[in-house]
């Protein structure tokens, strides 16, 4: 796996470097450059050994006794190499007790050594699984929860992989410089990015009420609350009250604020454009699905058979009527369906030239109780294409059935600058045979993708349905548009 090749080169780098730390002259004197580096060998030849042999092969496929006693093997190896380590480190200790109590000592030392490197290997796995569980989520989810983790599992992977080199650099000036910024200051400062972007930032712009000074103030509190633990600690390690409140708080804080908000606005541009593509993508699958199911082959069919079978009943007048509307849709669906906005009007146009053809096919039916009310709409008022008929449409393929006693009432009214439509139809069984039966022709998932896209927080959409009826609200707010 990548990943796997991945790590070996990390951790080879980082043997490597405890490498040339361990045999630099001046830094190990004496036995202790020898120590070190069988420290160093014996930590990185058991990282080789869990993770490429016992972990995968034992721990994971739930092998539980033979994984335990590896685990405990490659346990001991490297407690026996840090035992080592420390009779050269320590070998005054010979001087001073017994032989049996220094053998002891070293000993205890080695092992407690190896259980820490233990722990730490431990948290590694589990953090790599972590990211790996998070990151299969986020092919499949992406919520704002999931996200949030997986930015702070990040975040302190990261933290804890820098540490294995910094536990290199300690007892040196470098650590003494950077090791109170890296543990008290660089957690403080991802406190304070993450609440500020996740939540108060949010808060501030989506929420009227918060004004600028109130974010300022949380801000604030939030960053004195969190300021005053990372104080109290570098307190202790002799720093000056004022040196501590610049270095330690003062600017991380302003560079933790200033990150997260530009964080916040690169966020915001990305979502804008997706938002667009996602628009347009769903105008797009709106063309090509209600092309296939308004003028597809069964409509078709049945509209030109309505106008023949009225051909030979009478005059040539209402025949012609049934040919232009159809022409008009069609018209419609050619030039204006691809638009982003259209005038409301033109919308009506077609949903009345759809409604009087399909009553024109259902006039000698029996049992029909058809009663469509589509007020006039005064002003001039633009609405995103093909986003009434599917209500419609659903209404007669569902609602309308030559056997059996069926009814459609819907009305279509605006107050103020809100369009209102109610569909209330029958609902009968789709049979075997039905030419349409696996299609979707309503689309009203594509509706309800539609409307969230280009009406957010701008609409309101009601479904309900039993096993007779079937029962559709829509509200629009609408932006009014001078001619």
């Amino acid at each position: 796996m990548k990943y796997s090749r991945i790590e070996f080169g990390i951790a080879t780098f980082l043997f490597v470097m405890f490498l040339f730390a361990s045999i630099g002259g001046g830094r190990f004197p004496g036995g202790w450059g020898f120590g070190y580096m069988l420290m160093t060998t014996s930590a990185y030849v058991g990282f080789l050994l869990l993770n490429y042999y016992v972990v995968p092969t034992f721990w994971f496929k739930k092998r539980y006794f033979e994984a335990v006693g590896l685990t405990l093997s490659v346990y001991t190896m490297v407690g026996l190499c840090n035992t080592v380590l420390f009779s050269y480190t320590r070998s005054w200790m010979y001087d001073r007790v017994s032989l049996f109590q220094a053998n002891l000592s070293f000993l205890s030392y080695g092992f407690s050594v190896a259980g820490l490197f233990m722990l730490i290997y431990a948290l590694y796995v589990l953090v790599r699984e972590i990211i790996f569980y998070q990151y299969k989520l986020a092919q499949v989810k992406q919520s704002l929860p999931s996200r949030i983790t997986r930015e702070i599992v990040l975040v302190f992977s990261i933290w804890l992989a820098i540490l294995l080199p910094m536990l290199v650099l300690r007892g040196t000036g470098l650590m003494r410089d950077i090791g109170p910024f890296y543990f008290f200051t660089f957690p403080y400062c991802c406190i304070i990015y993450f609440l500020n972007l996740y939540w108060l930032i949010p808060g501030y712009k989506n929420n009227p009420e918060n004004t600028g000074l109130k974010y300022f103030f949380s801000i604030l509190g939030i960053a004195i609350a969190v300021g005053l633990i990372q104080v109290a600690l570098l307190l202790q390690m002799r720093y000056s009250l004022t040196g501590i409140i610049i270095l330690f708080w003062l600017i991380p804080t302003a560079i933790s604020v200033a990150a997260s908000w530009w964080i916040y606005w690169r966020n915001q541009e990305t979502f804008r454009q997706l938002t667009t593509l996602q628009t347009a993508l769903g105008n797009t699958s709106a063309n090509l699905q209600y092309l296939r199911s308004q003028i597809n082959p069964h409509f078709l069919f049945n509209a030109l058979n309505t106008l023949y079978g009225t051909a030979l009943m009478e005059k040539a007048d209402k025949t012609g009527e049934g040919i232009q509307k159809l022409g008009d849709m069609m018209r419609f669906m050619l030039h204006e369906n691809h638009q982003d906005k259209i005038a409301l009007n033109r919308e009506l146009e077609y949903l009345h030239n759809y409604i009087d053809l399909q009553n024109m096919r259902l006039a000698l039916s029996p049992d029909m109780e058809i009663d469509i009310q589509i007020d006039e709409m005064d002003g001039y008022y633009e609405i995103a294409p093909m986003l009434l008929i599917p209500f419609i449409e659903n209404a007669y393929k569902h609602g309308i059935s030559l056997q059996s006693k069926s009814w459609i009432n819907a009305s279509l009214y605006k107050q103020g600058d809100v369009l209102h439509l109610d569909v209330h139809n029958s609902i009968h069984p789709v049979y075997m045979n039905d030419p349409e039966r696996d299609q979707s022709g309503t689309g009203l998932a594509n509706v309800r993708q539609r409307l969230e896209l280009v009406y957010p927080r701008r609409h309101e959409l009601v479904v309900r349905q039993n096993a007779k009826e079937f029962f559709v609200h829509l509200s629009i707010t609408l932006n009014t548009i001078k001619p």
